[in-house]
């Protein structure tokens, strides 16, 4: 039986996750059907515009970025709330806005539905069918899609999406002082899933999954990330991100 947030549950992803639900209140925006099963070229160059790079491969790191946030949406729903977010292409758009001279889309269901754990016989049942839904039915074809059309890494895409699931775990969940008794056990059972529900030989959320150093840069513990994400080709400055594995000072 479908259930569906409630206005708290709304405000809180609205607020904190990008988060929009409805009809469209902007004229740019597109599925992700149409990404997966039509390409992703066309709209890879509108990105390229909003991003101010010529660079197709670069478009497609900063806009699976932006795309990590569904990844976040659908988990902190499943941990904090008991619902998994039902995961249809058809009904999920990238909304255009620009804020502050960046452009930050917005992940757009047309249509909210979720499924409680009381549901299944098991939570364990529950998390994999939907992780199987997010990762393997949304995450997998589009990464598979953009990374033989922008010609770049799979590793790149696939860690651009875990390490928001990393930060969501390790620092929203915490800060927001959420109720989320399962939170150690959904993320142990998101890094130990079979690979398969990935669509990859190894699974991506435990691949990128290292320990913090210190880096003296940042006088922080910091997870550095094994590729790059080109954020630097972005900006005039060419700064780069705090986890960026090619200027850490560790």
């Amino acid at each position: 039986m479908m259930s569906t947030l409630t206005k708290k549950e709304f405000r809180f992803l609205e607020e904190s996750c990008r988060f929009v639900a409805g009809e469209a209140q902007v004229e740019d925006t597109i599925s992700l059907h149409s990404l997966i099963h039509d390409g992703t070229e066309a709209y890879l160059t509108k990105v390229k515009a909003a991003l101010g790079t010529d660079e197709m491969d670069v478009a497609a790191s900063l806009l699976m970025k932006r795309l990590g946030f569904l990844a976040v949406n659908c988990l902190l729903s499943m941990t904090a709330f008991n619902k998994t977010l039902k995961v249809d292409p058809a009904n999920i758009w990238i909304d255009s806005y620009v804020e502050n001279d960046i452009w930050l889309p917005k992940l757009r269901y047309t249509e909210v539905q979720a499924v409680e754990v009381t549901e299944f016989e098991t939570r364990e049942e529950w998390r994999v069918q939907h992780f199987n839904e997010l990762f393997n039915g949304v995450f997998a074809p589009l990464i598979q899609r953009m990374s033989k059309e922008a010609k770049v890494s799979r590793q790149t895409l696939w860690e651009n999406v875990v390490l928001y699931i990393y930060w969501m775990y390790e620092s929203i969940l915490p800060n927001q002082q959420l109720d989320a008794p399962y939170q150690e056990e959904d993320f142990k059972s998101l890094l130990e899933a079979d690979p398969a529900l990935f669509g990859m030989k190894r699974n991506p959320a435990a691949t990128f999954y290292k320990l913090k150093t210190f880096v003296e840069l940042h006088q922080a513990e910091i997870r550095m990330r094994t590729t790059c994400c080109y954020y630097y080709k972005t900006n005039s400055e060419g700064s780069r991100c705090s986890t960026c594995p090619m200027n850490c000072n560790v």
